[in-house]
């Protein structure tokens, strides 16, 4: 770990948001906290629709203002509750201080500028240096070419780049204002595996480089495995454990569902003709079970996991909430 990660930059508590609508309330994130050190970088894992990107807009204060609503719980950033910002506060913060990768390049990128003026346009926004137009280009010039993208193609459109050139065009727009946590929701995911490498590779090297705090929004353990210092492993939102690296990829101690990703993935030493999939489907986030968010899908489950909520059973520093843990460390069977 960076000799640099000495401060708290983020800190969230008891965080719960929901998405309402005449018809139906989604039960989106549940209760969750974590929190970020100065130079770390931090892996979000679960299935589709656990919550994590939900949580990453609830961060930058992104969340739809008509639908989302923040129910409990904070978002401090450098101490400040960035869902009691205001709007002005909150522009101020977005791509100077926070930024973040996009899955989707495509849709990322506006279309009809090229990628110089787009990635100049948070230098324009956030010119508290009053750099003159010059000097951004400049500045453009030498992003782009952080990212291992010439110079010269500054003035070409989205359209002209292959998939991994457009997610190097939306890292460059993301660092070119070095902001101090940076979010990576799949940076990887529409990628072949060669290109999702060189990103991976790139995003670390550049995060070591400037002491950039990162969040890895991801389903992929290989992809934390390469680049986190510490998971937290997400399920029908909410965080069900929570630890360091070690912790989750060689403890001894882990939640069925994290077991049930381990054994999903396919065993260079083993001969095996089938994967072992966790049946069942993550449960309908408006109507979430009385007790274990998990125990449905669980084969593990007892009776209490079926109507009690489970306490979070923590041993330095790694978390697990299920009830097969006893508060000594005890394993029920």
């Amino acid at each position: 770990m960076d000799e640099r990660i000495k401060d708290e930059i983020l800190k969230i508590e008891d965080l719960s948001i929901q998405y309402k609508t005449d018809l139906e309330t989604v039960y989106a994130v549940n209760g969750i906290s974590f929190s970020l050190k100065q130079g770390e970088t931090m892996g979000l894992v679960g299935e589709t629709g656990a919550g994590k990107t939900t949580t990453a807009l609830a961060v930058l204060g992104l969340l739809a203002e008509r639908t989302a609503k923040v129910t409990s719980g904070r978002v401090l950033f450098e101490g400040q509750d960035v869902c009691k910002m205001s709007e002005h506060e909150l522009q101020r913060l977005r791509g100077e201080k926070i930024s973040m990768i996009f899955q989707d390049p495509m849709t990322a990128l506006n279309p009809v500028l090229t990628v110089g003026e787009q990635i100049g346009e948070a230098l324009y926004l956030h010119n508290e240096q009053e750099l003159s137009k010059k000097e951004i280009d400049r500045k453009v010039e030498e992003t782009l070419e952080m990212v291992g993208i010439p110079r010269e193609r500054k003035s070409e459109y989205p359209y002209q780049f292959s998939g991994g050139m457009r997610q190097r065009v939306v890292i460059a727009i993301a660092l070119v204002c070095n902001p101090k946590l940076l979010i990576a929701d799949e940076p990887t995911t529409a990628l072949d595996v060669t290109i999702q490498a060189q990103i991976l590779t790139m995003i670390c090297d550049l995060q070591r480089k400037y002491g950039t705090s990162v969040i890895m929004i991801t389903h992929d353990l290989g992809v934390v495995a390469e680049t986190c210092d510490k998971v937290g492993i997400m399920y029908a939102g909410e965080i069900v454990e929570y630890g360091t690296l070690a912790d989750i990829f060689t403890g001894d101690c882990h939640h069925p569902y994290t077991e049930g990703l381990f054994g999903s993935i396919p065993s260079l030493t083993e001969d095996a003709r089938r994967l072992h999939p966790i049946e069942g489907l993550m449960p309908d986030p408006t109507e979430l079970p009385e007790g274990c968010k998990f125990a449905p899908r669980c084969t593990k489950c007892m009776e209490i996991c079926k109507t009690c909520q489970p306490g979070v059973w923590e041993k330095n520093g790694h978390q697990i909430q299920c009830h097969r843990f006893t508060e000594n460390g005890e394993v029920k069977r």
